[in-house]
């Protein structure tokens, strides 16, 4: 089975998570813990964000659910927001 690797030249790595240019892409995990995959978010497709202290929540468009983003320090959420954006469109 060949390994799962994220794509390179991200701008923001939060280690489950990373920011692109144009999406944001999370890990997803299987029942046992291995990586299963990636789940991408593109900022068109985002209808707010919203942060607090190590905390961003990412809401989508004509979805109900809601992504939760957790930093290790609450100046990364800043710099992961300045991050979006300035590259959403």
């Amino acid at each position: 089975m060949a390994k799962i690797t994220p794509a390179p030249g991200a701008l923001f790595d939060g280690g489950n998570f990373r920011l692109y240019d144009n999406r944001i892409e999370i890990n997803k995990y299987g029942l046992l813990g291995g990586l299963k995959g990636f789940g991408v978010v593109y900022y068109s497709d985002v209808a707010g964000v919203t942060v607090k202290g190590k905390y961003m929540t990412v809401k989508k468009a004509a979805m109900k659910n809601a992504i939760l983003l957790q930093f290790k320090k609450k100046e990364q959420a800043q710099e992961a927001l300045n991050i979006i954006n300035a590259n959403k469109a």
